[in-house]
């Protein structure tokens, strides 16, 4: 058993390895939603003690995966489609309101477009060649990026941590070998044309991409997870 002590080095290694771990076996479908976690199940799955697992699925509680229930302990969260619909809502009200000043931002500093350009790249790579689980999961943490990259250039610090808060993309973690590789690959081509019309300083164009994006997503997760029974 491997103890860890809150902030050292290797602690916190420890614990993003389990969490690493756990997310990878939800995705798997090793751990199921509504199931109760069995600690000493996981204690010996992952050769660790219950203190790096039990850090780990709080913060898993935080990014929505994990719920803690009163006097019964953990269970994975069963996804549900309205909150998914109403983050995507969220996702885009928040995205069209901050539109005019990520333009704004991205024309006159080039780091901004240099990350951009970096996250895009790196992601239709990953998209396009990722083979095991662990590295589809990369590719929407890439995705993801791309949305807060995206809130953090209308220069708002608040609305950024708001937005984390959301969860965005708390459902890909259900999407590994339910959604074809080529639509994962058409939603960064869809981020390329986002990008686009930032670049081009073009507002309408940028709002309509925006409404594109957000439709195409919502459908596309809508109707994978439904043929997989997870809705």
């Amino acid at each position: 058993m491997i103890e860890i002590a809150g902030g050292d080095e290797e602690g916190e290694s420890l614990v993003d390895f389990v969490y690493s771990q756990i997310k990878q076996d939800i995705t798997a479908g090793t751990l199921q939603p509504n199931v109760k976690i069995n600690l000493p199940e996981l204690c010996e799955r992952y050769k660790t003690s219950q203190t790096p697992i039990k850090q780990a699925l709080n913060r898993l509680m935080m990014s929505g995966l994990v719920e803690n229930i009163p006097q019964r302990g953990y269970r994975i969260k069963r996804i549900t489609w309205n909150e998914i619909d109403e983050i995507f809502e969220l996702r885009l009200m928040m995205e069209k309101a901050f539109a005019p000043k990520v333009i704004q931002s991205v024309s006159s500093h080039s780091v901004l477009q240099q990350k951009f350009e970096t996250n895009l790249k790196e992601n239709m790579e990953l998209a396009k060649n990722f083979v095991t689980i662990e590295g589809f999961l990369n590719t929407y943490s890439l995705d993801q990026q791309f949305h807060e990259l995206f809130i953090l250039a209308g220069g708002n610090h608040t609305a950024s941590r708001a937005y984390g808060l959301l969860n965005t993309h708390v459902y890909s973690t259900w999407l590994y070998g339910k959604q074809p590789k080529e639509k994962t690959i058409s939603g960064i081509q869809e981020h390329h044309a986002i990008y686009d019309a930032i670049k081009a300083g073009d507002g309408d164009e940028l709002q309509k991409q925006l409404d594109i994006h957000t439709q195409n997503a919502r459908e596309i997760i809508y109707f994978s997870l439904k043929l997989a029974h997870l809705l």
